[in-house]
């Protein structure tokens, strides 16, 4: 392998297990007032070369547990989550009106904004974990690091109903260090994550101060490039800039996005898996 332009891999594999008390419907958001299901079992992550590591740093989920050894990294916990919308730095959570509210026309007496800033806020809504990527040998430009063609959300059990209209749902952030998004990964190609925001003019869902916003640059799938230059003009966002620093955290968020079309009872009892490919390329 060239030493200047080496691809370091890093897995990670995240189990989420999604189970929901259902009634039918095929609107967006679950339709009866219910708590979705959500475990996270365990991540694992292990490295090809010693220039690239990664450890864990910290979550805003409760009963997270690091273990495993230096080249093979493990996170194992469990928490419950909802359907929620957001863009991975800010969620929200309709309160449905259930005098009101119909699948054709979904009514909130509120929509809560989610707290985001110690360890239990995402318990009952989302599964979160920080992780730190160091570098150790890249010579004097350090490195720039990527989220590499592997990188993806599958049904737990492939052609299982639930897990595969759970997959559909589903979204994953990424966040550095200074609380920027990053990218937001959607696995169904669906062209854009729609997702609430905070609006004081807008009205949604007949509550004041909100509205539905979309973003097209979601991405649905990735690519390995073999040198730093190919990855720049590929259009690939570094999920990490190691060249004036040797190590970054970097947040990674997963939830079941409300707004999707695909957010409906049918994913009920669904089980999607998270499998993160990250490397390293030199500058």
């Amino acid at each position: 392998m060239n030493k200047k332009n080496k691809v370091l891999i890093t897995s990670i594999g995240l189990a989420i297990f999604s189970g929901i008390a259902a009634t039918s419907s095929t609107f967006a958001w679950f339709s009866a007032v219910q708590n979705a299901s959500v475990s996270f079992n365990s991540a694992t992550v292990e490295y090809e070369e010693n220039d690239l590591s990664v450890a864990y740093l910290s979550s805003l989920n409760t009963g997270i547990v690091a273990g495993g050894t230096a080249n093979a990294l493990t996170l194992t916990g469990a928490n419950k989550v909802t359907d929620i919308s957001g863009n991975g730095l800010n969620f929200y959570k309709p309160l449905w009106n259930v005098a009101l509210d119909t699948p054709s026309a979904r009514v909130a007496y509120d929509i809560e904004a989610l707290a985001m800033a110690s360890a239990g806020d995402a318990d009952g809504y989302f599964v979160d974990f920080t992780l730190t990527i160091s570098r150790t040998d890249t010579g004097s430009n350090g490195m720039m690091v990527y989220l590499g063609d592997g990188t993806e959300i599958t049904a737990a059990t492939p052609a299982n109903a639930e897990d595969e209209k759970a997959v559909l749902g589903a979204r994953l952030a990424v966040i550095d260090a200074s609380d920027s998004l990053l990218l937001t990964y959607a696995p169904d190609a669906d062209g854009s994550h729609d997702y609430i925001v905070a609006a004081a003019a807008e009205t949604l869902y007949s509550v004041t101060g909100y509205e539905v916003v979309s973003d097209t640059s979601v991405v649905s799938s990735f690519v390995n490039y073999n040198t730093n230059d190919l990855a720049v003009a590929g259009g690939a966002v570094a999920i990490a800039d190691l060249s004036a620093t040797t190590s970054a955290p970097v947040t990674f968020r997963a939830w079941l996005e409300g707004e999707d079309a695909d957010t409906v009872n049918a994913a009920v009892g669904g089980v999607f898996n998270i499998d993160l490919k990250i490397y390293g390329l030199s500058v």
